[in-house]
């Protein structure tokens, strides 16, 4: 009889569904990641549908702003196992469910993270979402973490050196992330590159890797006896090096061949010479160096992961089957920009005075398929001004009469390496250090000009100009001497200057929709009221038996 004992199919379960109203209203600071709405869900719980929509009011500014106020709002779902606890391992994440120690002798991990409850507006994450807690009690730290991992998973997707430098959140941090700037004039500049993924090195074969060098050399008849283990420094080394024999050079019989007999005119002619056929160039290194110039290309997808072994697997075609389960997914994203209306006093003494104001939606249509290790859906949302850049460096109106400086078509076309060097004028012609890099672009990206005009009374000539009232149309949050670090790509510093109220949020959002979630949790019968139905009904039965 062939009995399988050792199944791993799980029982099937009658699955139900439940609502979670995404309902609320909440407001919003300038330049922050604002969590507007988040709940959990449980293990093996999908998202069947979950449609929702953002309704956003900004407040009252001096007049209509004429650069764009963008609201991006993105959804993500974080799986428990992306929480730093259970170490990417699935395993320790069932042993924790299970309450049980992750390997022999180690504590238990707990499947829920508690931590004390924060005081009021200590927490800016629990205030914006509208959580409340009474402090001295203990709350789920879920929400938390959930906030910190999307904010670190986004800094990772931008860019590897962001991630690493003071950006980074801590897994509990509390306060609220700065925004990412949309940057779309400049999404092609970076701060470095791989020149040798872009030229594609070929590796030469050298049949004598201690190439003779000609011109230097003792006297015939020195006779003096050699030093022996001298420790030296030597070109291009990090260290020291020792020689087991040496010669010193400030004892005579050392000499350097010279250009000319005149000592006062004469040039050393120290040459290290090549024989023939002493470096090859072959087939194969070419071919190599085709296929790891392709390969570094294909390997640009994995450039968010930290692992090196990571990345590793996934060139090596080798499936990670839960990998993705290790850090947040987005499931739904939009971006609009804020419409704006004129509102005008109605008393006769100040029918020309007006305020404005900015409105604007966005609809969201949240699906997860079933999320084995549960987790938690959070949306976010970020309202920044257009980036201006008005006093970038016109290609045109600094063009010269020096060929370099325009296009042509034989140079450029077999130019080897097709990059730029973006210098700081390029960003902001009133930039401390014009001349020095901001970063790299391709080669003649200036012309694919962005460059917007901002003239008459609007005209700004330095970034620190004193704001007055014709500029209350533009919310330019420009820093002065811009570099290409984090302050480029975060709105670590932005002002609010344009509106009516320089201290408050700038804007509030009112949250609409059901989210219909399907899973194991089982529910109990509707309740009524307590009534004697059941005794009036039992006692009107005739409960005697027959004997026999």
């Amino acid at each position: 009889m062939n009995v399988n004992r050792t199944s791993t199919v799980p029982m099937v379960i009658p699955r139900t569904n439940r609502i979670e109203t995404a309902r609320g209203i909440t407001s919003l600071p300038a330049g922050k990641v604002v969590p507007i709405f988040a709940c959990g869900l449980h293990r093996m719980d999908r998202i069947v549908e979950g449609p929702v929509r953002c309704s956003f009011e900004l407040m009252e500014t001096a007049d209509v702003l004429m650069n764009a106020v963008r609201v991006d709002v993105k959804a993500y779902v974080v799986p428990n196992l992306a929480f730093a606890r259970f170490n990417g391992s699935l395993d320790v994440l069932n042993r924790s469910w299970e309450g049980q120690e992750p390997y022999p002798t180690q504590a238990v991990v707990p499947f829920y993270e508690t931590i004390p409850a924060p005081a009021y507006k200590f927490s800016d994450l629990l205030v914006y979402l509208g959580m409340h807690s009474k402090v001295g009690s203990n709350v789920n730290s879920m929400f938390t973490e959930a906030y910190n991992e999307i904010h670190n998973f986004r800094l990772r997707n931008r860019s590897k050196a962001l991630y690493a430098s003071a950006a980074q959140r801590t897994r509990l941090q509390q306060n609220l992330a700065p925004a990412f700037w949309n940057h779309e004039m400049f999404a092609h500049i970076v701060p470095d590159y791989d020149s040798a993924k872009v030229d594609g090195i070929v590796n030469l074969t050298v049949a004598n890797g201690q190439l003779p060098v000609k011109g230097i050399g003792f006297q015939s008849t020195r006779g003096d006896a050699a030093a022996a283990n001298i420790t030296v420094r030597e070109s291009g080394g990090t260290g020291t090096t020792s020689y087991p024999t040496s010669f010193a050079t400030n004892v005579g019989g050392m000499f350097v061949k010279g250009s000319t007999n005149n000592g006062s005119t004469a040039f050393p002619q120290v040459f290290a010479e090549l024989q023939n056929n002493g470096i090859t160039v072959s087939l194969a290194n070419i071919e190599l160096a085709k296929k790891t110039q392709a390969f570094a290309r294909l390997r640009e997808q994995y450039a968010g992961h930290t692992d090196e072994w990571l990345v590793n697997m996934l060139m090596d075609g080798i499936e990670i089957p839960d990998q993705y389960l290790k850090e947040p997914m987005l499931v739904a994203e939009a971006s609009t920009i804020f419409g704006f209306s004129k509102r005008y006093a109605t008393d006769a003494a100040n029918l020309t005075e007006h305020v404005a104001n900015g409105a604007t939606f966005v609809d969201l249509n949240i699906r997860v398929p079933v999320l084995n290790t549960g987790g938690v859906l959070m949306i976010i949302a970020e309202i920044t001004p257009e980036q201006l850049f008005e006093r970038q460096k016109n290609p045109w109106l600094h063009l010269d009469n020096n060929k370099a400086n325009r296009p042509d078509f034989v140079r450029d076309y077999m130019d080897p390496d097709k990059v730029d060097i973006v210098t700081n004028d390029r960003i902001d012609l009133d930039h401390a250090t014009p001349a020095a890099r901001f970063g790299y672009e391709p080669m003649n990206a200036r012309w694919n000009n962005k460059i917007p005009h901002i003239g008459g009374k609007f005209f700004r000539p330095v970034a620190n100009a004193p704001t007055d009232e014709d500029r209350q149309r533009f919310w330019a949050s420009e820093a002065l001497n811009p570099t290409l670090g984090p302050e480029f790509y975060l709105a670590t510093t932005i002002h609010t200057k344009p509106f009516a109220d320089t201290v408050s949020d700038i804007a509030e959002v009112v949250i609409q929709g059901d989210l219909l979630i399907n899973g194991n949790t089982q529910f109990g019968a509707g309740l009524i009221e307590a009534s004697d139905d059941y005794a009036k009904v039992l006692a009107e039965v005739d409960q005697t038996r027959a004997k026999p």
